[in-house]
């Protein structure tokens, strides 16, 4: 259910700039937006005043949400070791269609009680995934993954590819689901895999996310093999474009740096989950001088452990100071477009943004409270200081999805009975 909100003189984030002024709805959109003034117009408050922020939804662009339930089950792990001793054995036991519904609204309600209101997710089971998106009101871009070998799903990789098809197909002006392509990575994906997603990316002007230069060793075995680093031989072969989202490339050069920028590509740069792995740092702010669009991402639980992109802007900013010996590389304001403005460009559609005629997800953020106040910086205050409980209330496409702390759409207390049943079969296995 959707109700006209009216904010009035409020200080207001737009995904690109602060401002005061006042913004009101109508329905799943934004109606109008007015700076220095209020709406005559506009009805009964939703909320006013010097205490209250709202700003756009934000977008954790690279996620696999139902690994919510291997949360700390293979900690201090190489990545190679990490997925091949820990979780590919984990998947293929106890992945379906009930521990992606359960397990990935799970990871949706935390995302949702932390301001972010659409995430991008690669996993399988994705129309289960879908469902439980809508039920608790979060929008989500998935794609089934696309791997060299039998999915955990059952699915050979040319049933990956028509099932990539199907959900192109099946949600393709749905307003809370959105369709990607999603090969898992140059070393899990043969390129023919990789040149059929890029058609069907193209056909249907949707999204290409795929895993990139994520450790050195990945690297130096790809240009042992094919004679050229990843984006080289991507762009080669032409997959390199605007709707090209690659989580983590952590160890790319210049070359590739300025491939990325002249091609559009959007990097999905997830700090948490690369110094976990220990896979290292990516160069956010060399991307950045360069023109890349950066997003910043949390990854799946299993390798950060949380799913609050704000968290991760801050530890993306400090990384990138603390690295480049420079305070003044990531300022507060660029690292809050990482979580809205930028992963919205790779999205499409008004993902990020507070704008007239754009869907109306919003984030009420209270600027009184014991950790944020006082305010004298909006952006640093959002970025170095707030925390979840600092989440007023949330809405996407209009509806309320959180208000006070408190989940609106789904029984927080029963889907956590879910979880704990799934979870103690896990800790049995280990």
């Amino acid at each position: 259910m959707t109700t006209k909100l009216y904010f009035k003189d409020v200080t207001i984030f737009d995904g690109d700039a602060f401002f005061r002024g006042s913004l009101t709805t109508d329905g799943d959109r934004i109606t109008r937006i007015v700076r220095n003034g209020e709406i005559p117009d506009g009805g009964t408050p939703t909320a006013a005043g010097e205490a209250v922020l709202i700003m756009p939804g934000m977008v954790n662009l690279h996620t696999h949400v139902p690994m919510t339930l291997f949360k700390g089950v293979a900690e201090d792990l190489p990545l190679k070791d990490w997925l091949e001793k820990r979780i590919f054995p984990l998947e293929a036991k106890f992945i379906s269609r009930e521990m992606c519904r359960i397990a990935g609204q799970w990871g949706m309600a935390e995302m949702l009680l932390a301001g972010v209101t659409a995430f991008a997710d690669m996993y399988f089971f994705e129309e289960d995934i879908a469902a439980a998106a809508k039920e608790i009101g979060i929008k989500a871009a998935i794609g089934g993954g696309v791997i060299n070998f039998t999915t955990p799903d059952g699915k050979s990789p040319d049933q990956m590819i028509a099932y990539t098809v199907e959900l192109a197909e099946t949600y393709r002006d749905d307003p809370w689901i959105f369709p990607c392509c999603a090969p898992h990575s140059p070393y899990l994906t043969n390129e023919n895999c990789l040149l059929t997603l890029a058609e069907i990316s193209q056909k249907y002007r949707i999204p290409f996310h795929i895993h990139m230069a994520e450790t050195r060793h990945e690297q130096e075995a790809y240009q042992k093999q094919h004679g050229k680093r990843e984006f080289e031989r991507f762009d080669e072969l032409g997959l390199l474009s605007d709707r090209f989202i690659a989580a983590h490339s952590v160890w790319v050069d210049d070359k590739e740096m300025d491939l990325m920028a002249s091609r559009g590509v959007t990097v999905a740069h997830c700090p948490s989950s690369n110094l976990k792995l220990g896979s290292g740092i990516a160069p956010v702010a060399a991307m950045v001088e360069r023109g890349v669009n950066v997003a910043v991402a949390t990854d799946g639980s299993a390798s950060n452990n949380n799913l609050d992109v704000l968290k991760e802007a801050e530890l993306a900013a400090k990384v990138q100071k603390g690295t480049a010996h420079d305070p003044t590389v990531l300022p507060a304001g660029m690292v809050l477009k990482m979580v809205t403005a930028n992963p919205g460009r790779a999205l499409g559609n008004s993902f990020g943004r507070l704008i007239e005629g754009g869907a109306a997800d919003i984030v009420q953020v209270r600027l009184d409270s014991v950790g944020i106040a006082p305010v004298h910086d909006p952006a640093a205050a959002i970025v170095y200081a707030s925390s979840p409980a600092d989440i007023a209330a949330v809405w996407v496409n209009g509806r309320q999805t959180v208000k006070e702390g408190k989940l609106l759409t789904v029984d927080r207390a029963a889907l956590g009975n879910e979880m704990d049943r799934l979870a103690a079969a896990v800790r049995r296995s280990l």
